[in-house]
């Protein structure tokens, strides 16, 4: 691939939509990184997702700063929920090893997981629409300070070892996961379960990017210039997403997952 300025500059302004959007709800950002390097870059989908995941570190980072000073997140509840979202990690490399998967079957893996997080979100939508007056006044009177999360957390583990798995087979980072099971099985307020999602998605990023550079397959130069942008959207992000309706934040959500989840699978009936 030549890079020439034209690219670099296409791929930081990418960068910056990626960031300002995934930021906003929460995702780690591989949902745009990997499918913008698939689909217009042409890459291959284990590279792909290996350079994500070394975005996804520095973008997140940028989310998780910005987002512990505004006290939406919490660093005990962050450590612990990315506890098992990094075991869930070591196992799928685990599973990798012993069973390699072809990227054909990642990319389609990669649309359905979509698109299923996605119609988890409409139904949250659709739920939270009919019990308007009990879920704001929820968001009110939530503080993460205050909250019990052992209540929930038996429940929340299948889905953080999941979203671990999947961060390092897809290289999403998890947070498709991560929000909606935050928002869904803990009751979270959308905005703070945006907050914590990015922050799990951070510490998990850490864990994959160290085992990526030793023994996995990073374009840096591409992720570079896209982490550059990323950084500099996620700080305008987590400043947006404050100021925006709970409901509208939802819809953002799920109409993402839909769009990027469609193109994913299309694409591969298209090269076909």
């Amino acid at each position: 691939m030549v890079i020439s300025w034209e690219l670099i500059l296409i791929l930081i302004l990418c960068g910056i939509v990626f960031g300002t959007l995934t930021s906003m709800v929460g995702e780690g950002g591989g949902v745009f990184y990997v499918s913008f390097m698939v689909l217009f870059l042409e890459m291959a989908f284990d590279v792909a997702r290996d350079t994500s995941i070394f975005i996804i570190l520095i973008a997140s980072g940028a989310a998780f700063i910005n987002y512990l000073k505004q006290g939406r997140t919490d660093l005990k509840l962050t450590m612990i929920f990315s506890g098992f979202a990094i075991l869930g990690s070591i196992i799928c490399w685990i599973f990798l090893i012993l069973v390699p998967i072809s990227n054909e079957v990642l990319r389609i893996i990669f649309g359905v997981v979509l698109l299923i997080t996605a119609c988890n979100m409409v139904y949250k939508i659709l739920k939270d629409k009919n019990n308007k007056a009990l879920s704001e006044n929820r968001v009110d009177d939530f503080c993460l300070k205050d909250y019990d999360y052992k209540k929930d957390l038996k429940k929340g583990i299948p889905f953080f070892m999941l979203a671990g798995f999947a961060s390092r087979l897809l290289g999403i980072g998890g947070g498709i996961i991560h929000g909606p099971s935050l928002h869904i099985i803990f009751g979270f307020p959308i905005h703070n379960a945006t907050a914590v999602s990015s922050s799990i998605v951070f510490f998990t990023a850490i864990f994959n990017t160290i085992f990526i550079i030793l023994y996995g397959k990073i374009d840096y130069i591409v992720g570079i210039y896209l982490a550059i942008g990323s950084v500099i959207g996620a700080i305008i992000g987590t400043n947006i997403s404050n100021k925006m309706p709970k409901m509208q934040l939802q819809i953002t959500v799920a109409i993402i997952l839909f769009l990027i989840g469609f193109n994913m699978l299309f694409s591969i009936v298209a090269f076909e």
